[in-house]
């Protein structure tokens, strides 16, 4: 995955008392180390962004929100699932996580196959391995090399409200390349950009109401050799990254959080056979 070298982030919001500073744009280093800037209101983080989007309209801006600002060396790290180290795990892991990965991608290709009534995208499944990585993904039936993001800032910011025990959660605004079809592979910044309402079956409920996407390495080559997982850090395309309040108080007037029953639709018949995979 390409590295977006320098860009115009929330530091330059920050370093003028006079107005944003916008004459350079600031290193990747600089940004992944630095503190998240802290906004108290939704109002004053959709106006933050939106200086940012203004300056970058050469990329696609997608968030991803969640509690921490995970950390790797004191730099922020944003690792598709498949990559992350849980407890004591050693990166060796990593290709048995693949055989797993691979394992559930046969197995959900043959219980869309089963179904009576024909779920609309099977076709799609067959062909693609990156929407089937995509459905279990998205629905938490295995690691994979994706990685959530959505197209909107409200989601976004209920994804960081949701669940979450502490006082603040993290928004992070990622740049990609913009994309002309609903998979989107580009082969100069090696990236795929999956738009889940679009591939994914009608039934399939949740990425509707979550404008749900999915980023990952591409070519899908060696992504199971450990020494690589550096490179697929979404880190890489970081843009921007600010703090909120998990406080009612943040949303202000006309806004509120989406609650967890609107973004994890019970009534879903893909997550039904996600459900069955899960055993």
């Amino acid at each position: 995955m390409k590295i977006l070298s320098s860009s115009f982030c929330h530091l330059n919001i920050q370093r003028s008392s006079r107005g944003p500073n916008w004459a350079k744009p600031v290193e990747l280093e600089t940004i992944l180390l630095s503190e998240p800037m802290k906004v108290n209101t939704y109002d004053e983080l959709v106006r933050s962004v939106a200086q940012i989007l203004h300056r970058h309209r050469n990329l696609n801006l997608f968030y991803r929100g969640q509690s921490v600002d995970h950390r790797e060396d004191e730099k922020t790290s944003i690792l598709p699932s498949i990559y992350r180290k849980r407890n004591n795990e050693k990166r060796l892991m990593l290709r048995e996580k693949f055989i797993t990965l691979n394992e559930n991608v046969l197995s959900l290709r043959k219980l869309f196959s089963e179904e009576k009534l024909p779920l609309t995208g099977t076709s799609l499944l067959n062909r693609y391995p990156e929407i089937s990585w995509s459905i279990l993904q998205h629905y938490e039936v295995c690691d994979t090399p994706l990685l959530d993001i959505t197209s909107s800032l409200h989601v976004a910011c209920s994804f960081a409200f949701d669940r979450n025990k502490s006082s603040k959660g993290i928004i992070y605004v990622l740049g990609l390349p913009w994309a002309n079809d609903p998979i989107g592979y580009n082969t100069y910044e090696e990236i795929v950009n999956i738009k889940l309402l679009s591939v994914c079956p009608p039934q399939a409920q949740r990425p509707f109401f979550q404008e749900g996407y999915l980023a990952g390495p591409f070519p899908n080559y060696q992504l199971e050799e450990p020494k690589r997982a550096y490179q697929f850090d979404f880190a890489r395309r970081l843009v921007a990254k600010f703090e909120i309040p998990i406080h009612k108080d943040f949303w202000g007037d006309g806004f509120s959080v989406i609650p967890s029953s609107k973004l994890y639709q019970g009534f879903d018949k893909v997550k039904e056979i996600c459900d069955r995979l899960r055993g």
